[in-house]
């Protein structure tokens, strides 16, 4: 899957193949408008002033409290990306807004779109990263705002995975205990949760995402049966004879060294024949790199994020089977195309 120009016509599909055709341009000025756009609209909340029904751009303007010129060449710019359409003088939703930046909606994605202007910040310091090696390290430097804008943004996309993964963990009998490392927004320790009605989950994150946990964790109503432990993630006890552990998204923010050893604790951590799931943005190995648009992407993103990198799927299971685990599979996900899972058995 890759992040480009999407020809029309046939002339553009000529046009798109020819050294002629100026992809900088679009790669650069293309994506940065589109994406800047789409992050407008939600946060003006023009999708959902629109969930009722259509309305005029001199009405979305007032509601908003916006310069009418402004937002009418953004409701235009939304119509040409189709996010929204037009019928004589009013605006609606279109599908794809209908469906994914409604803020009530089931599975939206507005908090991720939300939480898009603190990662536009953190990648404005890619030069610095790529001439000095100073990276943000995020984790050390949020603010309460963006610790919560954080949260919400990956509980959004962990809204889109949560139910498959619960679906292909197929395990033998319904698991007594879960342990989630890295996954203060909690999502999936919830999702679990009311799959297997004897589960209890223990989620280990740092007090700032657990705080915000705790606070999902008690609208969905299960605070007697979710538990934090808050701390750093070397430091932090992870219990014993958990059935099944979750890491993901944790691994490429950290070192080979720390990723290894924190593998070591969480096979210590897990009784016997008991599950480690693992989700990650894999990228390809060196040699499919040139292919791999969006890893060597995400590659970059934490590199600049974190001053680390993603992984390749093979290099990861090396590790998980030297620390003691058997039987890995890689397993792709339909509803979340970017990652994939690695799931294997605890042997011994």
């Amino acid at each position: 899957m890759r992040i480009g120009v999407i020809p029309e016509r046939m002339a553009d599909r000529l046009a798109l193949h020819s050294r002629r055709f100026p992809h900088p341009l679009f790669d650069v000025m293309g994506t940065m408008l589109l994406s800047r756009a789409v992050m407008a609209g939600v946060y003006f909340r023009v999708f959902d002033r629109l969930a009722g029904g259509p309305k005029t751009g001199a009405a979305l303007a007032a509601e908003a409290g916006c310069n009418p010129h402004g937002m009418r060449l953004l409701l235009d710019a939304l119509v040409a990306c189709r996010y929204l359409e037009r019928a004589d003088d009013r605006y609606r939703n279109a599908p794809l807004a209908a469906h994914w930046l409604l803020s009530e909606a089931p599975r939206t994605l507005a908090n991720f779109v939300r939480f898009n202007y603190d990662q536009w910040n953190w990648v404005s310091q890619l030069e610095e990263f790529i001439e000095r090696g100073e990276a943000r390290d995020i984790h050390a430097k949020l603010s309460d705002a963006e610790w919560r804008n954080y949260m919400f943004g990956l509980r959004d996309l962990a809204t889109l995975s949560a139910e498959e993964v619960a679906a292909k963990l197929k395990l033998g009998a319904p698991p007594r205990s879960l342990l989630d490392v890295g996954g203060g927004h909690s999502h999936y320790a919830i999702t679990l949760c009311r799959h297997y009605a004897g589960l209890r989950a223990t989620v280990v994150d740092l007090e700032p995402a657990a705080r915000i946990g705790q606070e999902l964790v008690a609208r969905a109503g299960l605070s007697d049966r979710i538990e934090f432990r808050t701390g750093h993630l070397a430091e932090t006890p992870f219990g014993r004879n958990h059935d099944v552990a979750f890491i993901f998204n944790v691994l490429h923010h950290l070192d080979e060294e720390t990723c290894l050893a924190t593998l070591h604790r969480l096979q210590a951590a897990l009784a016997p024949a008991g599950t480690l799931v693992i989700a990650e943005t894999f990228r390809q190995d060196r040699e499919r790199m040139r292919r791999d648009q969006l890893g060597s992407l995400m590659a970059l993103f934490f590199g600049v994020t974190s001053r680390r990198e993603t992984y390749e799927f093979e290099q990861v299971a090396g590790w998980v089977r030297e620390v003691g685990f058997g039987q890995v599979r890689r397993q792709k996900l339909r509803s979340a195309p970017f990652a994939t899972l690695l799931v294997a058995t605890k042997e011994g």
